[in-house]
């Protein structure tokens, strides 16, 4: 049996780098279900996409907010 290599944590900006990433990538697939008229794959994606924002908003405080919010101004 071979010991794994511990995986290093990642910090609360790398973290936050991350979710910024995938919450980028909601607002695509969020994009494209609109444009399919399918208003339950909305939804679903929004309450995800609601979900990463409030996890950014716990890791980065209110700065990291503020930039989903300008964000989101700027998507819609």
């Amino acid at each position: 049996m071979t010991d794994k290599p511990r995986k290093r944590r990642l910090s609360a900006k790398q973290k936050t780098s991350t979710l910024f990433h995938f919450w980028h990538n909601l607002q695509d697939i969020k994009g494209e279900a609109e444009q399919m008229k399918d208003g339950e794959l909305v939804l679903l994606v929004g309450m995800m996409e609601l979900l990463v924002e409030e996890r950014i908003a716990l890791l980065g405080g209110g700065r990291a907010a503020m930039l989903v919010a300008a964000d989101t101004a700027h998507a819609h």
